[in-house]
């Protein structure tokens, strides 16, 4: 073939090629390449949406705005957020926070502000650092989780997560944050668990000491990773998910059947189960133990 042959067949793949990128990339954009909750795909009458309804649970309304957490007598968090003891005697933290995702596989449940927010429900707005500290201040002890090869220690305490948004009507709804999430083997949504409280430090190496006075500091690994709630397992999130498939990374889907639309503002609330709670997670361990 001449050279201005085998120079046509050249523009000729170079132009399908780009027009197909230019395709690929515009529904990417377009949330056409974004896998969808696999559950709505078909069923345009809603009748899939059944499985993956959920209750909003009771729980007190909690403070949207610091000044009236400040005046209910909680303590302020750097960044946003407080420390609460309620008058029902349940102490815990919360912190401000926003949907980013409500249809599409996930990762985390919850990130920090410049985490992975394409794979996250929600982004919350606080100090790391701080978060992790109230925890602790609010009692709650850090550890690995049941099952763990690379960690060695206690187990972290289980946590409980709900997320409180007010709807159009200005009405508080509360949900269990593992309402807001599907999990793909069960089409339901993902058992109600809670979070393990993993917190982890590690050492690093001072750039400024000389070999001959090497020097360490210790940093919190999720204010790094700004992994803060995950599906996914990752050991350098604050907290993680205890399921035992949470190894796998196409498991978990945002739920858009309770989810309130992006952008919506919430408040996460973080506190210890309920002794009705713990039995729950107690049944579940014994499912997943089988």
């Amino acid at each position: 073939m001449k050279k201005s042959g085998w120079f046509g067949v050249y523009l000729v793949l170079l132009s399908t090629t780009s027009l197909g990128a230019f395709f690929f990339f515009h529904d990417r954009v377009e949330g056409k390449g974004v896998p969808r909750s696999p559950s709505l795909q078909e069923d345009k009458e809603g009748l899939n949406e059944k499985p993956l309804r959920s209750q909003p649970v009771p729980e007190p309304e909690m403070p949207f705005a610091q000044a009236e957490a400040q005046e209910k007598g909680f303590t302020l968090l750097k960044g946003g957020g407080y420390l609460f003891e309620r008058e029902d005697g349940v102490e815990g933290v919360a912190v401000p926070g926003m949907v980013l995702l409500e249809n599409g596989l996930i990762e985390l449940f919850a990130c920090g502000i410049g985490g992975k927010e394409h794979e996250s429900v929600l982004r919350l707005e606080c100090d790391i650092h701080s978060l992790d500290s109230a925890l602790t201040l609010a009692g709650f002890q850090r550890g690995r989780i049941k099952g763990s090869k690379r960690q060695k220690g206690r187990i972290g305490d289980r946590l409980i997560a709900l997320v409180q948004w007010k709807n159009a009507e200005g009405r508080v709804i509360t949900h269990r944050a593992e309402d807001l999430v599907i999990h793909a083997g069960r089409q339901t949504p993902m058992p109600r668990i809670g979070w393990v409280y993993v917190g982890r430090w590690y050492e690093a190496n001072d750039p400024m000491s000389s070999p001959k006075n090497k020097k360490t500091y210790k940093i919190l690994m999720a204010a790094s990773t700004r992994s803060l709630v995950t599906t996914w397992r990752d050991e350098s999130a604050l907290l993680d998910n205890p399921m035992p498939d949470a190894e796998d990374d196409s498991l978990y889907y945002a739920n858009p059947v309770p989810l309130p639309p992006p952008g919506t503002k919430v408040m996460l609330i973080l506190r210890a189960p309920s002794d009705k709670e713990l039995k729950e997670i107690a049944r579940l361990e014994e499912e997943w133990d089988e």
